[in-house]
């Protein structure tokens, strides 16, 4: 089996994404006191799993062009939404964000949300290229947040 280097922009964005969470994740608890941040932390659990469960070993991967022997997923999380754990990690980000708020904290969650819309338009201009199909999932489907965006 061979690993196809991905392209210098990947890597920085996974670079600069896996930064981003650490340190949200290591400047103050990584579990909310509030009782409506826990459940929508525990939905943001929910979903990024999801994602990783529903793509399995062959096609999941960090960087956003698909792995080699990728397969095009659209069961399980992926017929609702169609970046589950960019959702996820977002949804658990802002919670932790707003219940220990700090300016370092908003900080990575800007950079952490610009990654990931970067992140999405590549990944979905890969998909396209690789996948005819996904061009009708895209219409089907909306990008993280169900019947907005």
């Amino acid at each position: 089996m061979t690993f196809k280097i991905p392209p210098p922009l990947s890597i920085l964005l996974v670079v600069l994404q896996l930064i981003a969470l650490a340190i949200i994740a290591t400047t103050a608890p990584i579990k909310c006191i509030r009782v409506d941040l826990q459940i929508w932390e525990l939905c943001g659990v929910f979903l990024a799993f999801s994602g990783v469960i529903s793509l399995g070993r062959k096609s999941f991967s960090v960087f956003p062009e698909p792995k080699e022997k990728a397969v095009f997923v659209r069961k399980g999380i992926y017929a609702f939404i169609r970046h589950p754990m960019y959702a996820g990690l977002s949804v658990i980000s802002i919670c932790l964000v707003i219940q220990f708020s700090s300016p370092l904290r908003w900080a990575m969650l800007g950079i952490l949300m610009v990654v990931f819309v970067v992140k999405i338009i590549r990944e979905e201009n890969s998909l396209l290229a690789r996948y005819p199909e996904y061009k009708d999932y895209q219409k089907e489907t909306n990008r993280l947040v169900p019947l907005i965006w």
